[in-house]
Parts: structure tokens; C-alpha cells; sequence
């Protein structure tokens, strides 16, 4: 006859009972910060690899001809093509809707990505201004530069997230080709519309990043707002 199973004592038996009970109770989500920097352990290093990769090519360009460090802001949606592939990475491996409907949140992780590749591009932004002031050896048009730099970077990264909001499956080649089409038009109006450059047209300039600047805000606020009540973001297969 074999032996029978002890039966536990009082104490493990309520610390059985308290870990089933635990398990039922949901559990604190993790910090931003916490998951920013698991997000930067796998994905910094790639983000911040293609934007300098983005930046050799863009001072590459402003070196080869004698007055390309007057056209630096045409190569601003370089950088969006630079972090495209990590944004539409749960696309290209067919796992965006676990991305989309997790805990985690696609919001969040989209959120965090944005923080990096915006660090990303600010430091490759501070570069390209210094090659700028290297170049042309004075400050001159220093604040005009920024702001051109500015407008089609806020144009690229707010298409960029509609795309990823609205969770169009094609979203990674609509995005390739608005940062592509971004790059010709605006290498065509430096050189068809060179009054678009002086002085006196900076208040189209100024208009220009504030209406990006509030549409990409918008974005923003979806995310978190969608982060904050667990919706679904992002695109689903």
C-alpha cells in the first residue's frame, strides 16, 4: 500500500491560498522610465545607429558641393527613414496586433520609441548645425536653419505616426514614400523658389512648425491617452 500524501500544515497552506488570490489581483504596471530603458536595452543602440548612419550621408551631401550646408534641411526626412524600420518592426514580423492589444500597449512602446528617436535626431540636429557654422564659419542664419531643419522632420514623423494611429497594414510603405517624396520636394522648392529662403518669408517658416508642432502634439496626447486606458494602438495584421 503506498504511502499517503502528507497533508500540509496550516502555514503552507495559507501561503498557497495567498499566492492563488495574488494571482487573480492584477498587478502594477511598470514605470515609463523602467520600460524606456528595457525599451533603449534592445532598441536604443538600432535607433540611434541608423540616424548617425542618416547623418554621414547628410554631411556627406553638404560636403560634396560648395553650398550644401545651405540645403541641410532638405535631408531632415532622412531621419525619419532611418527609424521607420523600428516603428514598423511588429509589422515586418507579423506581430502587431500582439503589440497592438498586450498590456504593455502598443502606445507605450510607440511612446518610448518616440523619446529615443527624438533624442536621436536632436543630437544629429546639434551636429548638423555645427558642420553649418563650421562651413559657413559664422552664426549667420543659425535660427532660420533650425527652423527650416524643423518642418520637414515634424512633417515626416507626425505622417508617420497618423499612419501607425490609423493602423494601416501598407503603413511602412506609405512612409517610405512620403519621407522619399519629402526629400524631392523639397530639394525642387530650394531650387524653384528661392524666396521662400530669405528673410522675408520666414513667417511661413514660423507658421509652418507651429501647425506641425500642434499636430504632432496631438498625436502624442493620443498615445498617452490610448496608453493610459489600454486601447488598442498600432497596426494589426
Amino acid at each position: 500500500m503506498r504511502d499517503a500524501v502528507p497533508y500540509p500544515d496550516k502555514e503552507t497552506r495559507e501561503r498557497s491560498i495567498s499566492a492563488i488570490l495574488d494571482a487573480g489581483i492584477p498587478q502594477p504596471r511598470q514605470s515609463f522610465w523602467y520600460f524606456l530603458a528595457d525599451v533603449f536595452h534592445f532598441e536604443g543602440i538600432p535607433i540611434l545607429l541608423s540616424q548617425l548612419a542618416a547623418l554621414f550621408a547628410v554631411c556627406l551631401a553638404a560636403l560634396s558641393t560648395p553650398t550644401g550646408h545651405y540645403v541641410l534641411h532638405v535631408y531632415m526626412p532622412l531621419f525619419i527613414l532611418a527609424v521607420m524600420p523600428v516603428f514598423f518592426k511588429g509589422q515586418r514580423y507579423r506581430v502587431g496586433e500582439i503589440e497592438a492589444v498586450t498590456r504593455t500597449s502598443g502606445a507605450l512602446l510607440t511612446l518610448a520609441r518616440l523619446v529615443l528617436a527624438g533624442g536621436g535626431a536632436l543630437v544629429c540636429l546639434t551636429l548638423l548645425l555645427v558642420l553649418k557654422i563650421y562651413l559657413q564659419r559664422s552664426l549667420e542664419n543659425l535660427c532660420r536653419m533650425v527652423i527650416y531643419c524643423l518642418v520637414p522632420y515634424l512633417t515626416c514623423m507626425t505622417a508617420m505616426l497618423a499612419l501607425l494611429r490609423q493602423s494601416k497594414k501598407n503603413g511602412a510603405p506609405l512612409c517610405m514614400g512620403i519621407a522619399l517624396s519629402s526629400v524631392l520636394f523639397w530639394r525642387y522648392t530650394a531650387m524653384l523658389l528661392p524666396w521662400l529662403y530669405e528673410a522675408s518669408a520666414l513667417g511661413i517658416w514660423v507658421a509652418a512648425v507651429l501647425v506641425y508642432s500642434f499636430l504632432l502634439a496631438r498625436e502624442i496626447v493620443y498615445i498617452i491617452h490610448a496608453n493610459k486606458e489600454v486601447k488598442m494602438y498600432g497596426i494589426v495584421d
